[in-house]
């Protein structure tokens, strides 16, 4: 696990920011460093909220609970009033001759905010409580700073920020950094520089004169400020990119999905994804290590909260999580008790469908025989081994490695087919006699081994996945065929509407999620999916078999043989392990220092399942192709192994991606489609996103916006000219950065904000002058226009065409229009 101190995340121990993936980069550098330079806001200084403007939300609901509006307004509202107060801020800080500053501050966007609404000087003052409330240490970059002092290495804190030095000092102290540790801080809104424009290194310079560019390292985690302006005066600079997002970031598609989920988790969940820098170290580990930090590793703990929860209202001292997913489970619950201040003794118990299945049987009936049959894997030689009955199987001993499908097809003179006559020599009245003794006997083994290793089985507490309570039905059906009290409590982390049929016998079987734990929807596509789940939380053994006493008379579970993994497979699942870990660690961390904000999530199992969900319902292109790669293997009935996402033919793509998930879901079973929406995303790698982001924009301008830019992605560009005008044009510009594209000018911008400076034919025989001689990443003589327009599409088209026309140069424009997108010119 991670190298912390005590086993937990101490910002006080110097090595801890050694584990951060991006800081790690440069430990051998800073040996020759004399001065550190840190940006504040999204490294040293982390927000417990999802934006930014998250703050603003708080701050209203602050502002209604003191009484301080003057009229009615909603926390949505101020949020989009304290924005608009900051953009008029700046502009008129823009004004020529206004100022010659290049950051607002507070004060000054506070003043555009009416009086009418608000005692302004009094929200001033709430937004600063937010922030105080919101705001935590980084505690990497506070080990790094520990690290440094103790190096001999000065620090300095450098923000393009409206706070001001005396307002930040306030918030990071609040925070718990011991101001004495830095020697400057730098605010571009009192410097009158900024680091975009190189200026606030420059007084960053002057300020230790006896330093050269040469013995600083600048942090930071905006490209333009932190890295291009320490680059433009020489300093070398990381960018720490921890916080921000971009177009394949697992967080971006779980607001698309949901919305905005878990906020006070979403920095620490990208935190706890940085962290194991020295166990994890190959791309492929290191990719499953986020997983688990950022979107498995909350769904788990979630549950494991609700467990202790659900144990302290019950009285409950004990649990017992089955294996093998108790492999991850027991330390998970360990750690949540030891949060919690809870005593817990976790305690795992070795169960599977297959070793309780003859314990839970009072007789073996042809409808038994029937379900064992109708298995698609089961072989004949599974069929006596599933009823412990293998010294019977000697006429079948041709056909024992053979499918029972495959027997079918195999002619008996007595009976037609090998299966039928299998299916007349089990419950013939010899091999039932032997059938009922193994009934007998595995479920003595199963209930003396209940009794061996938890005393009084009706106090277990039992948590498993789920999901139909096959296991914990099996389990109480044996205790009460042996006549022993039964009355267990049952904890599953989802449920399906099965579970009313267990409620109805008496049994107390409770879950996170789904069934009568409410959640269904979100409960519904676990329940179908759960493959990669289960095997992410395995151990490195297999399923239990059966039963058995050992030369001491001690009852022993026997354990499948694990087959079908590879050896890098074993270690991308430990890899996960260790970042689900690493997210309880870092969980704890910020539960000492904001309670109050995590106490909100006790009661929440929607918010927490939201994540995880959200992976099985639109996985990212690079989840899909991970955790379909996983081998799947189950062991009731005989051995299946497979890919989670095996390969189909295209056909079954015909009818489209959303008829292909239905047919998986509701159709006939022509194959095993563990994951539908994993293999729809590795057909079709943004199909779903597309189809979640129509219903979240209302099928409005976001959903035509990403179309277009698929448009240019897909055909290998990287750079282009917009031409368009209005609010769909400053979104394509926005979003097209998001997607890691650049925009090389931005023509006839309209009412947008930027400043107009040509009318369009101007621009585009200025453009047309450049493309003799610039090839802008492109093919000579084919420049890249995007129309970003929902109107006028056909005159701007023709306004390039017009240019362009006779000048021995061929345009490639992109627009909306699906017929006319990518049409040479």
């Amino acid at each position: 696990m991670l190298h912390l101190k005590n086993g937990e995340v101490s910002p006080d121990n110097l090595e801890l920011w050694k584990t951060d993936v991006f800081l790690n980069q440069i430990a051998n550098r800073l040996l020759s460093v004399r001065l550190l330079s840190l940006d504040i806001f999204d490294t040293l200084l982390l927000r417990a909220c999802s934006v930014p403007a998250d703050v603003f939300e708080l701050t209203a609901e602050k502002a209604a609970a003191a009484g301080i509006w003057k009229r009615p307004v909603s926390a949505d509202e101020f949020r989009e009033i304290r924005i608009g107060a900051e953009w008029a801020a700046r502009r008129r800080l823009m004004e020529p001759r206004a100022s010659s500053y290049e950051e607002v501050t507070l004060e000054q966007i506070y003043a555009e905010v009416p009086d009418v609404i608000c005692d302004t000087q009094r929200m001033l003052e709430l937004e600063l409580e937010a922030e105080r409330q919101v705001c935590f240490l980084n505690p990497h970059m506070l080990s790094l700073i520990h690290w440094c002092k103790h190096s001999g290495i000065r620090v300095a804190l450098v923000s393009d920020m409206y706070l001001s030095s005396v307002q930040l000092t306030d918030l990071l102290q609040s925070a718990g950094l011991n101001m004495e540790q830095i020697d400057v801080l730098l605010v571009s809104n009192e410097q009158q520089v900024s680091k975009v424009t190189g200026g606030l290194f420059d007084r960053l310079l002057e300020h230790f004169t006896g330093l050269s560019p040469q013995d600083i390292v600048h942090i930071g985690d905006n490209t333009a400020a932190d890295i291009a302006g320490a680059a433009s005066r020489n300093i070398e600079a990381l960018y720490y990119p921890v916080i921000p997002e971009h177009f394949d970031s697992p967080f971006h598609w779980d607001s698309i999905r949901h919305g905005n989920m878990l906020p006070a988790l979403k920095s620490l969940r990208k935190l706890a994804g940085s962290s194991g820098a020295r166990e994890v170290e190959d791309p492929q580990e290191r990719a499953f290590f986020r997983f688990g930090a950022a979107s498995l590793g909350p769904f788990l703990h979630g549950w494991c909260e609700w467990v202790i929860d659900t144990c302290i209202r019950e009285n409950r001292t004990a649990v017992h999580p089955l294996m093998r997913e108790g492999y991850l489970l027991a330390p998970m619950l360990e750690a949540a008790a030891r949060m919690r201040g809870a005593e817990l003794t976790v305690k795992p118990v070795y169960l599977s469908r297959q070793s309780t299945y003859l314990a839970a049987l009072e007789r073996f009936e042809v409808s038994d025989l029937e379900r064992l049959l109708e298995l698609d894997w089961v072989k004949v030689g599974d069929v006596f081994s599933m009823l412990d009955i293998v010294e019977e199987a000697g006429p079948y001993q041709p056909y024992l490695d053979l499918s029972v499908a495959q027997c079918s097809l195999i002619p008996d003179a007595s009976s037609g087919s090998v299966t039928e006559s299998l299916r007349q020599y089990i419950m013939g009245e010899r091999t039932q006699q032997k059938v009922e003794a193994s009934i007998e006997r595995n479920r003595k083994l199963f209930v003396d081994y209940l009794l061996q290793e938890f005393g009084s089985p009706e106090r277990m507490v039992t948590v498993d996945i789920g999901f139909n309570g096959t296991i914990q039905k099996a389990m109480e059906a044996a205790l009460r065929l042996t006549g022993l009290p039964y009355g267990m409590l049952h904890l599953l982390a989802v449920g399906t509407g099965k579970i009313a049929e267990s409620l109805l016998t008496g049994m107390d079987i409770r879950s996170f999620v789904g069934s009568c734990g409410g959640n269904s929807d979100l409960g519904f596509r676990i329940a179908r999916s759960p493959a990669f789940l289960e095997e992410l939380m395995m151990g490195d053994f297999g399923s239990t078999l059966r039963y058995e006493k050992d030369a001491n008379g001690f009852v022993q579970p026997v354990l499948a043989e694990l087959q079908g993994h590879t050896a890098e497979e074993l270690r991308c699942k430990r890899a996960c392990q260790r970042g689900v870990l690493a997210f309880q660690q870092y969980y704890a961390y910020l539960n000492t220092l904001k309670p109050e904000l995590l106490a909100a999530l006790s009661d929440q199992p929607r918010e927490w399942t939201k994540p995880f969900h959200r992976v099985i319902d639109m996985p990212t292109p690079e989840e899909a192709s991970m955790l379909g790669e996983l081998t799947h293997q189950e062991n009731f009935g005989g051995l299946q192994i497979s890919p989670i996402c095996n390969e189909v033919d295209d056909h079954w793509f015909e009818q489209g991606e959303e008829a292909f998930i239905d047919y998986c879901n509701y159709g006939p079973a022509m194959f095993n489609a563990f994951w539908p929406q994993g293999m729809v995303t590795l057909k079709s790698p943004y199909y779903l996103y597309a189809y979640y982001l129509r219903q979240q924009s209302l099928f409005g301008s976001e959903s035509l916006c990403f179309a277009l830019i698929r448009k240019v992605k897909e055909a290998g560009h990287q750079s282009f000219h917009v031409y368009g005008t209005g609010a769909f044009a400053d979104l394509f510009v926005r979003q097209a950065g998001f997607h890691g594209l650049k925009m090389e000018s931005l023509i006839d911008s309209g009412p947008s904000g930027r400043k107009q400076e040509q009318q369009p034919d101007q621009e585009l025989d200025q453009h047309q002058g450049q493309h003799r001689d610039q090839k802008l990443g492109q093919k000579q003589n084919h420049p890249i226009y995007v129309i970003a327009s929902l109107s006028r599409i056909q005159t701007l088209r023709q306004a390039i065409e017009d240019k362009y026309r006779n000048s021995g140069i061929t345009p490639i424009i992109y627009d909306l229009f699906p017929y006319q997108a990518g049409r040479n010119l």
